[in-house]
C-alpha cells in the first residue's frame, strides 16, 4: 500500500460512476447520557478474551479454517484486500431539530449537537484557523477586519510528509489538533499545536495511533467532546495480533518512537455467536479510541470489537455505535446479510451488541433518541460508509429499524421482523438520507424520477417517513438528490436538474410538503461533504427565516466535485419559507504556486461558508472573502489571500 491509495480509489469510483453512474470520560457525562446508561446498564454485556492464551487459540483455529476455504480466487482476493484498506466515521441528528453547530455560534455543520467533528476551518474567539494542503493558517477577524497571522507546516520537524494526508482539524481552547493518515507509518498522525491569543501557532508534539486507513468519502474520522478526542479505526486482526492492537508512538528526536500498546486481549470483545462459531468473528478489529487532549502526555484508551469489513459507525454524546457484518472475507456469503450492531459506551463500560440484518447507508442513517433507543435506516445489501460504498450502492430493499436501549446485550439476541418497518425502495445510485425533527427523509440520489401513481410500479424520488407512526409520504422534487440537510424546522434537498443546481425545501410542521424551490443556472455543487453546507437562522426566530451558504462551481465537474473545486459560495435568503438569491462571493481565477509539500489534494474540499457574530465569510482555497448584507443581497466587502509565498522547509 502506498500514498497513491486515495487517488486509486477515486479513479475506481469514477469508473463505477461511468458504469452506473473511560475514566477519561467522567467530566463529559451529561444528564441525558446518564439516563441512557441507566437504560442499558442492567442488561448483559459482551465478553472479552480472558487473556493472551485464549486469544492465540482462537486465532489459530480461525487461521486453519481460512486455509481450507477456496471460496475466492487469487485475483478476487487481491481485489478485496486492496479495496478493504479503507474505512470511515460519522455522526447523526439528535431527537430535536439541532442548530447548525454544536453551540449556536459554531461554524461547523455538525450532525449531533454537542459533538464536534474534524474539519478544515474552525473558530476560536476572533480567530479563524484553516487547515489546507499540509499547513495551518490563522486569520484575525477582530475589529471588523481580516489579517493573516501565522502559517505553519502541520508535520513535525524535518519528517518526510509525502506519505501522509492531513484531513481533519479540531480546536479546544489553546490546543489545535490536526489528524491525518500516514501510509509510511501505517497509523493516524496526531499533531498538537499551542494557539496563543494573538493567533500564533507553536508545535507541541506529534503522536501516532496505530490504525488502518479510515478515509471515507462522506464521513469524518474524529469527534471532540470537551477535551476528549474520539477516534474510530479499523485494524486487520490476524496471527500477528500484537501488531494489530491499538498503540501509541511519539515523535522523538527526529523519528517515530516505539509503538506502545494501550489495549490488551482483555479489551478485545466478541459477540455471543462468534464465541460459538468463530467463522462469524470477522477479520477487522473495530477500535474506538479516546485520547485526552488536555494531558501533557497524550493519554489514550480503547475498546475493541471483532467484526466484518462492511461497516458504518455513529457517535452520540454517550456512545459509539458500530454496525458491521458478521464473518470474514474468506467465509462470507454474498446472500447472507447477517450483521452485528455494537454499542460502545464512552464512559469505559463494557460494550453491548445485538444481531441485526442488512447495512445502513452511511452515518446519517442513525439517530439515538433521548431515552437511548435507536433508529437506523437499513438496506438489504451494502458496504456501509467504507470508501465510496455509500455512493456506489444502488440496490437493496429498505427498512427502518427501531431498537430500545434494553435490547442490547451480549450479542446473543436478534432483531425480529417486528423491529423493522418496510419502506418503499428508491431508484438511483448515491443514495441520500437524513433525520430531520420527527421525520426521516431518504432519496435515490443521482437518478431523477417523476412521481407516478403507486399502481404503475414507478417509485418516488424522495420519501418522508414519520418516526412516530403514520403513512410514508412520497415527494417529487423534480430533480435528482445530492444532499439532504436541516434548515430550522424543515429540510432542504439539493440536486441538479435541467442544467441547474436546484434547492427545494420540505416543510415538516404537518404533512410533509414541498414549500419552495430555487434554480441556480449552469452550476453544480462544489463539495459533497456535509460540512460544506451551513444554514444560519435569523436571531430570535423559529428557524423559518435565515441565510444558507453552499460551495458551487459554474462548469461541468468531470467528477472533481469530490476534490474541492468550488469557485464560489452561493448564498440564498429564506423568508417566510420562500427561497431567493442573496448573491455569491467568488474566488479570483488562477492559482499561485503554494509550494505544497504534503497532502496536496483537497480530499475534504477547500471551500466553506462561515457565519459568526453577524458577519458573512466565504473560504475558497487560500482566499477569505467577507461579505456584507446590503440592499437585500450579500455583496463583497473585503478579501485577503493567504497563499504561502515560499516553502515551509
Amino acid at each position: 500500500m502506498n500514498g497513491f491509495t486515495r487517488i486509486w480509489a477515486f479513479g475506481q469510483w469514477l469508473f463505477v460512476a461511468a458504469l452506473l453512474a473511560s475514566p477519561l470520560w467522567a467530566d463529559a457525562t451529561s444528564g441525558v447520557v446518564r439516563q441512557i446508561a441507566a437504560a442499558t446498564g442492567s442488561g448483559s454485556h459482551m465478553r472479552a478474551f480472558a487473556g493472551e492464551a485464549e486469544l492465540k487459540a482462537f486465532l489459530a483455529r480461525r487461521a486453519k479454517a481460512a486455509s481450507d476455504v477456496q471460496y475466492m480466487s487469487v485475483s478476487e482476493s487481491a481485489d478485496a484486500a486492496a479495496v478493504s484498506e479503507v474505512a470511515a466515521d460519522a455522526a447523526a441528528a439528535p431527537a430535536e431539530p439541532p442548530p447548525s453547530s454544536a453551540d449556536g455560534e459554531g461554524i461547523t455543520n455538525v450532525q449531533t449537537a454537542g459533538v464536534d467533528e474534524g474539519g478544515i476551518v474552525k473558530r476560536q474567539g476572533d480567530l479563524l484557523i484553516v487547515l489546507r494542503r499540509g499547513r495551518l493558517f490563522t486569520i484575525d477577524t477582530s475589529g471588523g477586519g481580516m489579517r493573516a497571522v501565522a502559517a505553519v507546516d502541520v508535520f513535525p520537524g524535518k519528517s518526510e510528509p509525502d506519505g501522509t494526508w492531513y484531513d481533519e482539524m479540531l480546536v479546544n481552547g489553546e490546543t489545535v489538533v490536526v489528524l491525518g493518515y500516514s501510509y509510511a507509518r501505517s497509523g493516524t498522525e496526531v499533531n498538537r499545536f499551542h494557539l496563543s491569543g494573538d493567533g500564533r501557532l507553536e508545535w507541541r508534539d506529534t503522536h501516532y495511533l496505530r490504525s488502518g486507513d479510515y478515509y471515507s468519502s462522506r464521513n469524518y474520522a474524529s469527534r471532540l467532546i470537551g477535551d476528549k478526542l474520539i477516534f474510530y479505526a479499523p485494524l486487520w486482526f490476524d496471527a500477528d495480533w500484537q501488531d494489530s492492537l491499538p498503540a501509541l508512538a511519539a515523535w522523538e528526536e527526529g523519528k517515530v518512537g516505539r509503538f506502545k500498546p494501550f489495549a490488551t486481549a482483555r479489551q478485545v470483545y466478541m459477540p455471543d455467536p462468534a464465541w460459538r462459531d468463530d467463522r462469524l468473528a470477522g477479520d477487522l478489529l473495530h477500535s474506538v479510541m479516546i485520547c485526552d487532549l488536555g494531558d501533557r502526555d497524550m493519554d489514550c484508551d480503547a475498546t475493541n470489537v471483532l467484526g466484518g469489513w462492511s461497516r458504518s459507525f455513529y457517535v452520540s454524546q454517550g456512545a459509539v455505535y458500530v454496525w458491521a457484518d458478521l464473518g470474514s472475507l474468506w467465509h462470507g456469503n454474498a446472500e447472507d446479510n447477517r450483521a452485528m450492531l455494537y454499542r460502545i459506551p464512552l464512559d469505559g463500560g463494557a460494550p453491548q451488541a445485538v444481531e441485526v440484518a442488512g447495512m445502513p447507508l452511511d452515518q446519517f442513517s442513525f439517530r439515538e433518541e433521548g431515552d437511548g433507543s435507536l433508529h437506523v435506516l437499513t438496506q438489504a445489501e451494502g458496504g456501509g460508509d467504507a470508501m465510496w460504498q455509500a455512493e456506489a450502492n444502488d440496490k437493496g430493499d429498505m427498512a427502518l429499524l427501531h431498537l430500545a436501549a434494553s435490547r442490547f446485550g451480549d450479542g446473543g439476541a436478534k432483531v425480529t421482523p417486528a423491529d423493522f418497518r418496510t419502506l418503499p425502495g428508491v431508484e438511483g445510485w448515491e443514495r441520500q438520507n437524513r433525520f430531520v425533527g420527527d421525520w426521516l427523509l431518504y432519496a435515490g440520489g443521482r437518478v431523477a424520477r417523476d412521481l407516478r401513481k403507486p399502481d404503475d410500479g414507478e417509485k418516488a424520488a424522495l420519501y418522508a417517513v414519520p418516526l412516530k407512526g403514520g403513512d410514508v409520504v412520497p415527494l417529487d422534487p423534480g430533480h435528482d438528490v445530492g444532499r439532504i440537510d436541516i434548515m430550522g424546522r424543515d429540510a432542504i434537498v439539493v440536486g441538479t436538474g435541467g442544467g441547474a443546481l436546484v434547492f427545494t425545501t420540505v416543510a415538516l410542521d404537518g404533512r410533509p410538503a414541498l414549500a419552495s424551490r430555487y434554480r441556480f443556472p449552469a452550476a453544480a455543487e462544489g463539495e459533497n461533504r456535509s460540512h460544506a453546507f451551513f444554514y444560519r437562522p435569523d436571531p430570535g426566530g423559529n428557524g423559518d427565516d435565515g441565510l444558507l451558504g453552499l460551495p458551487v462551481m459554474r462548469r461541468g465537474d468531470g467528477g472533481t466535485r469530490f476534490l474541492g473545486s468550488a469557485a464560489s459560495i452561493l448564498y440564498l435568503r429564506r423568508a417566510q419559507r420562500d427561497l431567493s438569491l442573496a448573491g455569491t462571493l467568488d474566488a479570483r481565477p488562477g492559482q499561485r504556486d503554494d509550494h505544497c509539500l504534503a497532502s496536496c489534494i483537497d480530499w475534504y474540499g477547500n471551500a466553506r461558508p462561515v457565519f459568526f457574530d453577524g458577519r458573512i465569510f466565504a473560504l475558497m482555497g487560500y482566499e477569505l472573502v467577507e461579505g456584507r448584507w446590503q440592499d437585500g443581497a450579500v455583496r463583497e466587502k473585503a478579501r485577503i489571500d493567504f497563499t504561502p509565498r515560499r516553502s515551509g522547509r
